[in-house]
């Protein structure tokens, strides 16, 4: 007895990226996974220049949430939005998938209870997260070195905090 619904085919074997596509339409996956390509191939959609200093986080209704890394970048990104549009549909195939960009500084944005983009995005940041470094303090040669160089500091407040946290970090 089959385990699926899938009619078996007799014959010659298929190259799995032949039958992938079918399968995730058939399990109406296919536009959820088309919504993740804008993460995963991001690199080669835009560009390694502007993935560099980009990253998706958010696609809602056709709206493209972008992360960017400066203000030069944002006003550049602004002026190009058409051409990045048109990019990353092309890449994606039709229908086209983004009617707009919404770019951003920083993490904060809301984010839609149906956007799988963001979904898959909040998933890829919790598996990254390194475990914070512990302090590495500065032997005493270094600590004296450190306290030599924070000595030509003239606000005594600001000398001490720079002394402190060099000497906590060893840097």
């Amino acid at each position: 007895m089959a385990r699926d619904h899938f009619e078996r085919i007799e014959g010659e074997a298929r190259p799995l990226e032949e039958l992938l596509p079918a399968l995730a339409e058939a399990h109406g996956l296919g536009e959820v996974m088309r919504q993740h390509r804008v993460i995963i191939e991001w690199h080669h959609l835009v560009g390694p220049t502007i993935a560099r200093v980009t990253a998706p986080d958010g696609l809602h209704r056709g709206v493209l949430s972008v992360w960017v890394k400066s203000s030069p970048w944002m006003q550049e990104l602004r002026a190009m939005k058409a051409q990045v549009i048109a990019d990353i549909n092309r890449g994606l195939g039709d229908p086209p998938l983004v009617s707009d960009l919404r770019l951003h500084f920083g993490g904060a944005r809301i984010v839609a209870a149906d956007d799988p983009v963001a979904e898959l995005r909040r998933w890829m940041n919790r598996r990254k997260r390194p475990a914070p470094l512990p302090a590495t303090p500065a032997g005493p040669l270094r600590a004296e070195q450190i306290a030599r160089e924070a000595g030509r500091v003239e606000d005594d407040e600001l000398r001490s905090i720079i002394q402190q946290v060099r000497t906590r970090w060893d840097r």
